[in-house]
């Protein structure tokens, strides 16, 4: 299995950057492939096009979850790309990492849960939530419901359904990644 892990080293800062690194590299880890895409180093205008070359190479899609991550519409366009090509996914949080100062990072929310999707007739709208106004949903695309395989259930929700968010330290990856892997597979039906 292929995992690709999409993060901005700039929004999580260094230490829980280093932090979400030594996850990826814990023992429960070794056993799988681990394609690391710090997007700071990606210009703005590139980054749809290299993720979407990323997500069509990897089987797996976890995004690095900072305070402001649900904001950046690479987040957004990484969710509902994956979602489009049935990667099973997940959301790696630091909160709770040691920033350098006298707090610790706060708890930003499931990027995942700034994508709607919805079904009408033979076809799932997706939708994002504007990450300014966050009262108004924009349409995305507009893909054929049989071609997604995901467990949905109902006519209407958020992505973060099918893809979680959990705390990414060595300790909790080393512990908890296998069932994390095994319930992200099983919701995105494969």
């Amino acid at each position: 299995m292929v995992f690709l892990a999409l993060y901005d080293k700039d929004e999580l800062g260094l230490f829980a950057t280093t932090r979400v690194a030594l996850a990826f590299s814990a023992p429960a880890i070794k056993q799988i492939d681990i394609v690391s895409l710090p997007l700071q180093k990606i210009p703005p205008r590139k980054r749809q096009q290299v993720i979407r070359e990323h997500i069509d190479k990897t089987d797996f899609v976890a995004i690095g979850v900072g305070v402001y991550t649900f904001m950046y519409s690479w987040a957004r366009f990484a969710a509902i790309y994956g979602f489009t090509k049935n990667r099973p996914m997940l959301a790696a949080n630091a909160a709770g990492v040691y920033c350098g100062w006298e707090r610790e990072l706060l708890l930003g929310p499931n990027p995942f849960s700034r994508v709607q999707w919805k079904i009408q007739g033979d076809s799932i709208q997706l939708s994002s939530l504007d990450s300014i106004f966050e009262i108004l949903w924009k349409s995305e695309k507009i893909i054929p419901k049989q071609s997604v395989q995901y467990r949905l259930e109902g006519d209407v929700g958020l992505l973060d359904e099918i893809a979680p968010m959990y705390l990414w330290d060595p300790e909790n990856v080393n512990r908890n990644l296998f069932k994390w892997i095994e319930k992200s597979i099983w919701l995105a039906g494969l």
